[in-house]
């Protein structure tokens, strides 16, 4: 059974593996198909609750309430079929909700409940020892009353009365209730408080058209008509469609068309992003140079006192391949265009400091031995 499969893929999820998000994901798409089934409203309840408690984002009143709502409707669909197991088990949810909001006298009042309706469980003892404790540490924060927070086992009905007719006026949403929203990585619920709800879920009329989401219901207390539209973000599939009736709020998940994260509900308007502008470059035109000035411009300083036609070196020659001309090449144009004196102190040079250093300047090489000039920490080996 697929809905079994996937009830036992989303325990492991939330449980086993604690990837929250994709569990209430799974549990999204079971009350999709099924919105009764009792243990996916009380699972996706402890999902809620374990992303209030450790997710910032998730950290709000509204997913608390969702928590207990979902709790709730368990509790409901249980009694509605009388299976005292059940109820049990959904008690022993509640125990463990209150106990982890620290409400520890709910948590030791739904105790009581689950084991009058025979719950067992391997953990119950460890949860009985800690509740008590607790709840023996903080009984002097409880009022004595009783809790205003306190769920009927058999609700009774209230007779109906004949309806009055009023004219239909629409209500504004601004004015009679607010909205909150949160997301899985595949859909994105909207929980709608107030206290004109519809008398169930079929009630519902949910219309999508691209990114523009309408709910409406007619409000069975006064005949008018109940309506939302909010232009999503983004877009969302049309089917499926989940919608849930709790006692505060109405709650309606959608697909997601796109799996991304939304960063709002709803769209604020297209941005509009300027050209990027070209940056103008100035035309300039260099002079020429002039051709009296090329000898000038190619005598560079040398230590040699008689000077050097650089001009006359071709070093851009393309008689060898620029790709395979080395230093050697350089020095032997330089030698060969040199006067007598240069190319002595170029050979002394070089063979002295044996092949570190190279100097044009005989009047400073002709006074002694050059020395070999090596990098700071190199040392000469004499073979």
């Amino acid at each position: 059974m697929p809905i079994e499969k996937d009830l036992k893929e989303a325990y492991t999820l939330l449980y086993d593996k604690r990837e929250i998000e994709k569990a209430l994901e799974l549990y999204d798409k079971i009350l999709g198909q099924d919105g009764n089934n009792l243990y996916a409203n009380a699972y996706k309840s402890a999902c809620l609750e374990k992303l209030y408690f450790r997710s910032s984002s998730w950290h709000n009143e509204e997913t608390l309430e969702s928590a207990t709502d979902f709790l709730k409707k368990a509790l409901d669909i249980a009694q509605k079929r009388g299976d005292r197991a059940k109820i049990g088990f959904v008690y022993f949810r509640f125990c463990i909700h209150y106990y982890n909001c620290k409400k520890y006298d709910l948590s030791k009042e739904y105790l009581s409940k689950c084991e009058q309706y025979g719950f067992s469980d391997d953990t119950l003892p460890l949860w009985k020892h800690n509740i008590e404790t607790a709840y023996e540490k903080h009984k002097s924060k409880f009022k004595k009353e009783q809790p205003q927070e306190k769920l009927q086992e058999k609700p009774q009905e209230k007779p109906q009365e004949k309806p009055q007719e009023i004219n239909v006026e629409v209500l504004a949403p601004k004015d009679t209730f607010k909205t909150d929203w949160y997301q899985s990585s595949n859909t994105v619920s909207i929980s709608l408080f107030t206290k004109n709800l519809p008398q169930s879920k079929d009630d519902v009329n949910v219309s999508i058209k691209d990114s523009l989401l309408s709910i409406s219901y007619q409000i069975p207390s006064t005949g008018s008509e109940f309506q939302y539209s909010v232009k999503l973000s983004h877009n969302v599939e049309p089917e499926p469609v989940q919608v849930s009736v709790f006692t505060k709020k109405i709650e309606v998940t959608l697909k997601k068309a796109e799996k991304i994260q939304w960063k709002t509900l709803e769209k604020t308007g297209n941005e509009i992003t300027p050209p990027p502008t070209v940056p103008v470059v100035a035309d300039v035109k260099a002079e020429p140079l002039a051709t009296n000035n090329r000898a000038a411009e190619l005598s560079y300083p040398s230590s040699s006192k008689k000077a050097i036609d650089w001009s006359k070196i071709d070093v851009d020659s393309d008689e060898d391949d620029p790709k395979t001309q080395s230093a050697d090449s350089f020095f032997q144009q330089l030698y060969k265009g040199a006067d007598e004196d240069t190319r002595r102190a170029m050979m002394k040079s070089f063979i002295e400091s044996n092949g570190t250093s190279l100097s044009t300047n005989w009047e400073e090489v002709s006074k002694g031995k050059v020395e070999p000039a090596l990098p700071e920490g190199v040392e000469m080996k004499k073979l």
